[in-house]
């Protein structure tokens, strides 16, 4: 009882602190949904629900299948003549997902489920925790101690997007079995789930996502014979409440980001789906309002997630490309939305790495909006190719890149037509995203993504707590070199599990950054939120000669200002200069998150470096001052540490590395990561670094030394290639001395 009550007060303190900043417009939207729950709560009690609407199912059954063009029969045996390829790889992928659903193993958030049979739609299907079936304000979602009860689950079984799965399978195969299926899911869900009960209704969001998947599922099913007309009246129902539930649950406060694009985006589908009745005019003119209102707040002006992490910059890019399709087959398009997923899409695509993956920057619940299924929740490609017909645009479609399911389904064969007409465009740049807070650069098998931009949008610099999906990844360095990844995100976990382990996933030492002692860029402030946030200085970016630099800027009241310098040298390697300077003496930690390696070992070269050995590439770590202590951990069970997380719940061993050193008032480290045989010192304010002996300028027999300074006199680096001869050429020789300086922050 006590633990309950310190907990209430807990809660009650930040409510009257974020309380204290909200604005009359919030007061009014909170006394608003305080004032509908009290009605719903009577509603509730009355048993409000299950009464078909006699005769609509039909009609919804026309309009969903008018919202994806690709469902279509006529369609699908375009599909069969005009590119048969495409059917046969669409087909394989659908019967394969099918056969898994049906043979009761179905994976979800990492774990595998048999959805194949009757299912109890309240209970968790991983823990077999029973949530109870009460009015939703009075469902306890978020459990108070780690004892593996996680909400996630129960939801990601409501949300039924492997249902439309199961559509798409019957469509392939004509294999009953698939349909019927989907129709037994549904209808048991329906039974289950009156309006306002139970855990189903406790988030707009899934009832947002459960309403498209179920769209989507009727669009495919949309000529099979086996529907009875109870059961389609009464899914039209069912939908009409998910959108009267939808119109007065809008997020507009609680997470006016991904949850609130979402569902508008649900409501607006629901509304096309129904457009038939009169009230489908009302929800279909909010949800435009609020998706052109709230749909470029998404994005920073540079293009990127203002939430800062990569997987919920697809999941609302998922959300608005439904949108923008239903609205020009409306002939209403959404045009500001257009113009901020145009950009969104353009800018995300740089973040992807030469193996055609993206890094996991900040939350991830493995969340797609578009109920297509992938096996690799970290690969976009597919997505970008429907953003790239969408808006007409090569620089959307690399080398390699296919278009994806989620193209044909809303767009159809001439989707297709469209993708195979536009020009492949070359994925290397260098690109700097002031507003954003990140450099991204690639060229070849190299690429490189430094952070020093916020945490995320939304957060206070003061007490006051704010959830967000922002990572403590401020100064992250992320670095692919010759196609492989070699400083990565490990990744997050999950949200409700034990409490240490979201702690760390989400701090610092999870990320390829420092931290300095008495310091930081947030506090913990709950499981998700973080409160005072520091903002970094404006980052800078500079491409010189082919060499790319970066500069991250960090300063705290407490005397404290960390400074780190990145260059990278494609096709040589990335070095790091890390300058701390605080007026007292602090512990500094600088953190590596690495791949998982078969042997990996630590070296010790002298008090003030290390190295490690048995990674493909070199790794080493070397102080201008005091000694430095390094630990290397790889993942055991009972400890977070050394752990990559590919997806939500799912997890694999890696490889992190802990350099520390004590009492430091003026440190300045050199961290290098390199596969050739050059040179590099760093000098800053006088003081200089390098790995070896390799401080000398000017000629040598082993090749010339070149002085670049980025930014400013306050740093130089200094580089030298060493030569390798070969008859009499000069193998890889680079010398700044003879080709003329320039600068390129190009705009995505």
């Amino acid at each position: 009882m006590k633990q309950s009550n310190s907990r209430e007060l807990v809660s009650l303190l930040k409510t009257i602190q974020k309380a204290r900043k909200a604005s009359a417009r919030e007061i009014r939207c909170r006394l608003r949904a305080v004032l509908r729950q009290r009605v719903e709560r009577r509603l509730a009690a009355r048993g409000r629900n299950g009464s078909p609407l006699a005769g609509h199912g039909r009609q919804l059954l026309e309009s969903c299948s008018s919202l994806l063009a690709g469902a279509k029969p006529s369609e699908l045996q375009r599909l069969v003549e005009a590119h048969p390829a495409h059917h046969l790889g669409f087909a394989a992928h659908a019967e394969a997902k099918g056969a898994a659903i049906i043979g009761g193993s179905w994976e979800m958030l990492g774990c595998e489920f048999d959805v194949s049979g009757a299912i109890d739609w309240h209970r968790d299907p991983r823990t077999g925790h029973q949530f109870p079936c009460v009015f939703y304000a009075d469902v306890p979602r978020h459990q108070a101690a780690d004892d593996g009860i996680d909400v996630k689950y129960v939801w990601e079984l409501g949300r039924q997007q492997f249902v439309a799965e199961l559509a798409r399978s019957w469509q392939f195969t004509r294999d009953e079995r698939f349909a019927r299926q989907a129709q037994r899911l549904i209808s048991s869900w329906i039974e289950q789930n009156p309006i306002y009960d139970g855990v189903h209704w406790t988030s707009g969001l899934e009832v947002a996502v459960r309403a498209i998947s179920w769209i989507w599922t009727l669009a495919a099913l949309a000529d099979w014979s086996g529907w009875r007309e109870g059961d389609l009246d009464r899914i039209a129902a069912s939908l009409v409440d998910h959108a009267t539930y939808l119109e007065h649950h809008f997020s507009y406060f609680s997470s006016p980001y991904n949850h609130l694009v979402g569902e508008a985006t649900g409501l607006y589908l629901i509304a096309q789906a129904l457009r038939h009745l009169p009230t489908a005019g009302g929800w279909r003119d909010k949800a435009r309002d609020v998706l052109e209102e709230h749909g470029p707040k998404q994005f920073d002006r540079d293009g990127f997630c203002v939430e800062q992490a990569t997987g919920y910059h697809y999941f609302t890019l998922g959300f608005l490309s439904l949108a923008i399709v239903a609205a020009r087959q409306n002939r209403t398009p959404l045009t500001r939305c257009e113009r901020s997923a145009h950009q969104a899409f353009r800018t995300g695509i740089l973040f992807q790495q030469p193996n055609g993956r993206w890094p996991a920057i900040g939350d991830v619940d493995s969340a797609r909006a578009i109920p297509v299924h992938h096996e690799d929740f970290w690969d976009f490609n597919s997505l970008c190719s429907l953003g790239a017909v969408l808006f007409d645009d090569p620089q959307l479609k690399r080398p390699g890149m296919a278009c994806g399911e989620e193209l044909y389904w809303l767009l159809g064969c001439d989707g297709i037509d469209h993708w195979d007409a536009l020009k492949t465009t070359s994925a290397d740049h260098f690109t700097c995203l002031p507003d954003a807070g990140y450099v991204v650069a690639r060229q070849g098998g190299d690429w490189l993504c430094f952070d020093s931009g916020p945490i995320a949008h939304g957060l206070h610099a003061d007490a006051t707590p704010s959830t967000a999906h922002g990572h403590l990844d401020t100064l992250q360095v992320l670095y692919a070199h010759a196609g492989a990844p070699v400083l990565i995100d490990p990744g997050m976990p999950f949200y409700f599990g034990e409490r240490d382990w979201v702690r760390h996933f989400r701090d610092a030492a999870a990320h390829n950054t420092l931290a300095v002692e008495g310091v930081s860029f947030a506090r913990d402030a709950g499981r998700l939120a973080w409160s005072h946030a520091t903002t970094p200085a404006p980052i800078e970016g500079r491409e010189i000669d082919g060499l790319w630099f970066a500069r991250g800027t960090a300063k705290w009241r407490e005397g404290v200002v960390v400074e780190r310098n990145v260059l990278v040298w494609p096709g040589e390697g990335l070095w790091i200069a890390d300058r701390i300077r605080s007026t007292s003496p602090r512990r500094v930690e600088w953190c590596w998150q690495l791949p998982a390696a078969k042997i990996v070992q630590l070296e010790s070269i002298d008090p003030a470096a290390y190295r490690i050995v048995g990674t493909a590439t070199d790794m080493a770590f070397r102080s201008a001052g005091p000694a430095l202590v390094t630990v290397m951990t790889q993942g055991k069970v009972g400890s977070p540490v050394g752990w990559n997380c590919d997806g939500y719940g799912s997890r694999s061993p890696g490889v992190a590395v802990n350099v520390s050193q004590s009492d430091a008032t003026d440190a300045l480290l050199l961290s290098e990561f390199k596969t050739s045989t050059c040179d590099v010192s760093v000098v800053m304010d006088g003081r200089s670094v390098s790995h070896g002996n390799n401080a000398r300028r000017g000629p040598s027999a082993d090749g010339e030394w070149t002085d670049v300074s980025p930014f400013a006199d306050d740093i130089v680096w200094r580089m030298r290639r060493r030569i390798v001869a070969e008859a009499s050429e000069l193998n890889g020789h680079w010398c700044a001395a003879t080709t003329s300086l320039h600068t390129s922050t190009q705009s995505p």
